[in-house]
């Protein structure tokens, strides 16, 4: 739900229905909507590491690129895709959230994956062009229901990064 509707619209008696748990189940493995929050983003942020690594160990960094937006394409053409669930979040949670530290924690280890696509530093202006890359490419591909433009972002990877 806090995916698809939005964390701001999700309200807490909407999880418990949709999850058919009692209020007091909920509360007591959550403190509060915030810790929820925080939990979600943590699963989806294991699943992107497990996808990351993955592709860690593809040798050619030209291939890593692709199989990391070819993946990005699968999902976005999906008719549930809304594009990156941690930019999603990021413009409805707070920076004092536990939601938050786990957003920054995906941006770091996606510049840690780009680093090693580029062999180079997180720091490296590549790749925080590639970071911006795929933000774009995620946000345009939610808004416009464009797969396509995940395709149009590997293509400027690839000259980010001098790869064929």
């Amino acid at each position: 739900m806090f995916y698809r509707d939005g964390i701001n619209v999700t309200g807490i008696d909407r999880v418990i229905a949709g999850a058919g748990v009692a209020k007091a189940s909920l509360y007591n493995n959550f403190s509060g909507k915030d810790e929820l929050i925080a939990a979600y983003l943590e699963a989806s942020l294991e699943r992107f590491v497990d996808l990351l690594d993955e592709l860690a160990e593809v040798a050619e960094p030209g291939e890593r690129l692709a199989r990391f937006f070819a993946e990005l394409a699968r999902s976005a053409s999906d008719a549930a895709f809304s594009g990156c669930p941690f930019a999603n979040a990021a413009v409805e949670v707070t920076p004092e959230s536990p939601a938050h530290e786990v957003i920054v924690r995906f941006y770091e280890r996606l510049a840690q994956f780009f680093a090693h696509v580029v062999e180079t530093t997180p720091d490296d202006p590549a790749v925080k062009q590639l970071i911006v890359c795929y933000d774009g490419a995620m946000s345009a591909a939610k808004v416009l229901r464009d797969p396509s433009l995940i395709t149009a972002a590997e293509a400027l990877a690839r000259r980010i990064v001098a790869v064929p």
